[in-house]
């Protein structure tokens, strides 16, 4: 039964705070509101100026972005790939094997998750097609043309 009580009276105790609480909240002076109001209008003010300068910066990397890939396409290398493999030193034997079968050099890159064992950089694709079908005569049929 004393339990019963507790319970009770500390349930009205927290339903009193809480009440108490609400109406603390409730009660605001009329020359905070004015304050507040006066201070979102700057914010809102502050946050435009944030969007256009951030606008601004974004147009930026773009232009920025769209000369890269101008370049980019003007430069493009045409590889051959030999091989691939999750095993690095695998990579490097079959490098070591194919360097002296091509007069191309030979090299591995790593793009995760493989190890590419790669030949030539062409800045034709006729030449890349050259050696595509080198390779394949070698016996390496699944030789293709990769652009990086």
């Amino acid at each position: 039964m004393l339990k019963k009580i507790t319970v009770i009276m500390l349930i009205a105790a927290v339903f009193l705070v809480g009440c108490a609480k609400k109406e603390a909240e409730e009660s605001v002076k009329p020359d905070e509101s004015i304050t507040m109001i006066e201070e979102e209008e700057e914010t809102t003010e502050e946050l435009e100026i944030i969007d256009e300068e951030f606008a601004m910066e974004e147009e930026e990397l773009l232009i920025e972005e769209d000369t890269e890939m101008m370049e980019d396409e003007e430069e493009d290398v045409f590889k051959v790939q030999l091989f691939a493999t999750y095993d690095e030193m695998k990579a490097n034997k079959v490098k070591n094997d194919l360097q002296g079968k091509f007069s191309e050099t030979v090299y591995v890159e790593y793009i995760a998750p493989y190890y590419k064992v790669r030949a030539g950089e062409f800045s034709t694709k006729a030449q890349a097609e050259n050696l595509r079908d080198e390779a394949r005569s070698k016996g390496y049929s699944d030789a293709f043309i990769v652009l990086p």
